[in-house]
């Protein structure tokens, strides 16, 4: 079963007054760990995972991984913050001061989740032209454009974490944004 399609993925939207997105850098391998307490907790929190595959010799071994190693995104209260910042598994709480942009860029990388789950984790990019797509699966969304090895490539980023995934897209379909 594919996580990133279950219906137990919180609802990716700027939270109620008294309650906020924060970003928890994790100690490492821990992720799923605090998922899971955050779960039992009741706080909604999302784990961007993408499969990967092994491969010994002859055999396969495909699994799940944090998009992201070392970040998982909750939404929380300020006593909540307070709990999760005494949680073993977390090694530091960054507050997030622009709620619907982290919503935004959590929302690309969900849409290019459902999409590929294979997707590549690159360095963060700041610099670039700035593209929407126009057209196929990823229509809507907004990344800068890179060139890799001859083929077009839309960056979407996380500023909060400086991370990025980067997607596959035909050139005529972007747009400048």
């Amino acid at each position: 079963m594919n996580p990133i399609r279950d219906e137990a993925i919180p609802d990716l939207a700027i939270p109620p007054p008294g309650k906020a997105w924060v970003v928890l850098h994790v100690r490492p391998r821990c992720e799923k760990k605090l998922e899971a307490f955050c779960q039992r907790s009741g706080l909604p929190a999302y784990l961007p995972l993408r499969r990967k595959v092994h491969r010994y010799g002859v055999r396969e071994r495909a699994f799940w991984s944090p998009l992201f190693p070392g970040y998982l995104f909750c939404v929380s209260t300020a006593p909540g913050r307070s709990t999760l910042r005494q949680n073993r598994y977390v090694a530091n709480l960054l507050e997030v001061l622009d709620q619907a942009r982290l919503v935004g860029q959590l929302l690309h990388i969900r849409q290019a989740l459902a999409v590929d789950d294979m997707v590549e984790v690159m360095p963060y990019l700041a610099a670039g032209r700035r593209v929407q797509v126009t057209a196929g699966p990823f229509k809507g969304l907004e990344g800068i454009v890179q060139r890799i090895k001859g083929r077009t490539k839309v960056v979407l980023n996380v500023d909060m974490i400086q991370q990025a995934v980067i997607v596959e897209v035909d050139s005529t379909c972007l747009a400048p944004a």
